[in-house]
């Protein structure tokens, strides 16, 4: 039960839409993320977890680290360790696990390489194929569709403001077309919105 001064927000993987904001970082190359829904109500809060001092130098010195390993812890609201995202790289490409806050895998978001296409494979923790993100030329606007090529969810990613220009945060807001999808579709179709920035743009100066 919610005691009476808990924030009066909803649920972050009941929610639509999902606004995914990055802080406004100079100089730092640490992943973090706030999750709000369309009030500006705080749904989430995702860091960067087991960065060591010698990856924080290694990152320092190298021009871009879009290729480097990356864990993120999702807390809640409530402060609630809720999944853990961890991208790793194969050959030109990341695979990405959702997992439960004990490492537990929920499902994989593996990068599909496509030249001139930004686009992702939805697997369930048994790898079979659950859905599919497709990313525009540009890479800015996503279309998450299930198994059976249904669209059920949209990510768009918003321009920045003035004062974000010459910062590398970015935000995406996520659309999904359904109050609720069947599990682990549900979980990678919310974790998306953080996945695509992880994989395509974090480290990216």
């Amino acid at each position: 039960m919610r005691c009476a001064s808990e924030p009066d927000v909803q649920d972050l993987f009941h929610t639509s839409p999902i606004v995914v904001k990055q802080p406004k970082r100079f100089l730092v190359d640490e992943s973090e993320y706030n999750c709000f829904d369309q009030y500006t109500r705080h749904l989430a809060h995702v860091h960067e977890v087991d960065l060591g001092a010698g990856m924080h130098a290694l990152r320092f010195l190298a021009n871009n680290t879009t290729g480097f390993a990356r864990k993120v812890m999702v807390n809640d609201a409530w402060r609630r360790p809720r999944l853990y995202i961890e991208k790793s790289w194969a050959m030109f490409t990341a695979t990405t696990t959702v997992a439960w806050p004990n490492g537990t895998p929920i499902g994989y978001i593996d990068q599909d390489f496509a030249f001139f296409k930004a686009g992702f494979r939805l697997l369930d923790p048994f790898k079979r194929h659950i859905g599919t993100i497709q990313g525009n030329f540009w890479g800015r606007n996503f279309q998450i569709t299930d198994a059976n090529e249904h669209e059920v969810a949209r990510v768009n990613q918003q321009f920045p403001d003035v004062g974000e220009f010459f910062t590398p945060a970015n935000t995406y807001v996520l659309w999904q077309r359904y109050p609720a999808l069947p599990e682990p579709l549900n979980t990678l179709v919310v974790s998306s919105g953080i996945v695509i920035d992880l994989v395509l743009a974090e480290g990216h100066w």
